[in-house]
């Protein structure tokens, strides 16, 4: 089955009937307002983003029903019509990156339990999009969503493609498959970030000594 084009119009207001949610108590009762890295896409404007699928009935659309950062998230509502369902999503155009990155982030808030199937909501694949410098296309396996709160997915990149970003790239979109509900099941996608991984040396404050004498060699161990 060909690829459908489903353009969408992303409505500045939201729509009726949509419940305002609530950030995480963690992150309220740490202080944390601002995420660890700056977004590439933080989804707070979608207009102009479009969805591409195969098998599938899908739409992206700006949404307040789960919060993390800023006021607004990318809410995805996907079900399928065939036997391979697949769903991208997929930015006005674009998205240049105009640095090197080792890393990419994207938070998403999850419609199933990894410990609690449910036959009704398959646990769907994330492939984020990429493209190099030179204009040849990569993927990124991004996760099995197999959650229902928000999570940080991360993905460290291979030798071979920190190589070919050395110059930056463009991020493209999302891939979604395995999508096989055959009603309405959603996904929520907040703060995509691209970066250099910094591992500083890791410092540890020494152990009490310990109350019985070491062998000799022995340390009292790591605190």
């Amino acid at each position: 089955m060909e690829f459908i084009i489903m353009c969408l119009c992303m409505a500045l207001l939201q729509q009726g009937g949509e419940t305002m949610g609530k950030r995480p108590y963690e992150l309220d009762w740490a202080g944390r307002y601002q995420d660890d890295h700056p977004p590439l896409v933080d989804f707070e404007n979608l207009e102009g983003w479009h969805v591409k699928v195969k098998d599938a009935v899908a739409e992206f659309e700006r949404s307040d029903e789960q919060q993390i950062w800023d006021s607004f998230v990318g809410k995805l509502t996907y079900r399928a019509v065939g036997a391979d369902p697949e769903v991208i999503i997929l930015p006005p155009h674009p998205i240049e990156i105009h640095r090197p990155f080792d890393a990419v982030t994207v938070w998403i808030y999850g419609n199933n339990w990894a410990w609690a199937p449910d036959p009704t909501t398959p646990q769907v694949n994330v492939i984020a999009l990429f493209e190099d410098a030179e204009g040849e296309p990569f993927e990124v396996y991004m996760t099995r969503v197999r959650w229902k709160e928000w999570f940080l997915v991360h993905r460290r990149l291979t030798p071979e493609l920190i190589e070919r970003v050395r110059e930056g790239g463009r991020f493209l979109g999302f891939r979604i498959t395995n999508g096989h509900n055959k009603e309405d099941r959603s996904l929520y996608f907040d703060n995509l970030a691209v970066f250099v991984e910094r591992f500083p040396p890791l410092k540890f404050k020494p152990r009490p000594k310990r109350g019985i004498d070491m062998f000799p060699g022995q340390t009292v161990g790591t605190n």
